[in-house]
């Protein structure tokens, strides 16, 4: 197992991406501190965890407020006694029909307090111990192909995940001295509630067309990526934004040029 032992505190890990990870890096041997903004979310990933036979920790708290982050790293050390692995995960999008001049100021400034300042609270407070104890650590932000290339009517979310990377390699050149990775996940479209079926059919199919690989991915395919970066494999590793999209970012190619038929049916993860 990849992370024996080790003490993960993952962020908006009641469900989708963070929960896959939370699950992942269970399975991999870690005991994991569950953060999400609701006690009933947090503790269902918790028995998730726990029925792996690891160890595990509900936390409800809101990110975006330094205070309840500080409280939160608190109990984590209080129960585990330390953190090796922080995975910042907890992320928002506000829908904002109409654009860029339609977005409200509570839609932006809470777009940025969540996906940006809190990742910022969490490395901060868990930072001040893995320097202290000279261990090393490694810390996943999860950013998205939107920090990239730009969409429509997403005019504050895009920003956010644009200033994560920065912030990522930021803190990558800081905290290289104490041999802290610090790297990115930028996912693509993924099959999970946060993307999910309120989008609809029809706009899934055109994410299906726009993708080389055919399909949106399964929430365990950053899950995975985020283990590897967490583990020694990764130990040379910092300040980097892997993209796991299914070559989203890689194509130019207009949809219409393009032909449908794969070699190898897509591992679609939409039941039929």
């Amino acid at each position: 197992m990849k992370l024996k032992n080790k003490i993960a505190l993952i962020t908006g890990a009641g469900s989708g991406i963070g929960k896959a990870i939370a699950i992942e890096m269970g399975r991999e041997g870690a005991h994991i501190a569950i953060n999400d903004l609701t006690a009933d979310t947090a503790e269902a990933t918790a028995r998730e965890v726990e029925a792996l036979g690891r160890e595990a920790l509900a936390i409800p708290a809101d990110v975006a407020d330094a205070a309840q982050v500080d409280h939160m790293v608190g109990q984590t050390h209080d129960r585990f006694g330390r953190i090796d692995i922080l995975v910042n995960n907890a992320g928002v999008y506000i829908p904002q029909d109409g654009g860029f001049t339609a977005i409200t100021d509570a839609a932006w400034q809470r777009i940025l307090d969540v996906n940006l300042n809190g990742p910022f609270y969490c490395s901060r407070a868990v930072v001040k111990d893995m320097m202290d104890r000279k261990q090393g650590g490694k810390i996943i932000n999860i950013s998205s192909v939107q920090a990239e290339v730009a969409h429509f009517d997403a005019s504050a979310y895009q920003p956010s995940k644009a200033a994560v990377v920065m912030l990522t390699r930021t803190l990558a050149v800081e905290l290289a001295p104490y041999k802290i990775n610090v790297n990115a996940i930028g996912p693509g479209a993924i099959a999970s509630e946060g993307m999910g079926a309120t989008l609809g059919a029809e706009i899934i199919e055109a994410y299906r067309k726009r993708i080389p690989w055919g399909a949106r991915g399964y929430t365990r395919d950053i899950a995975t990526a985020a283990a590897f970066l967490a583990s020694e494999d990764a130990r040379y590793i910092t300040g980097q934004i892997v993209y796991v999209d299914g070559g989203y970012l890689s194509d130019s190619t207009p949809t219409e040029l393009k032909s449908q038929d794969h070699p190898v049916p897509p591992d679609d993860p939409d039941p039929k």
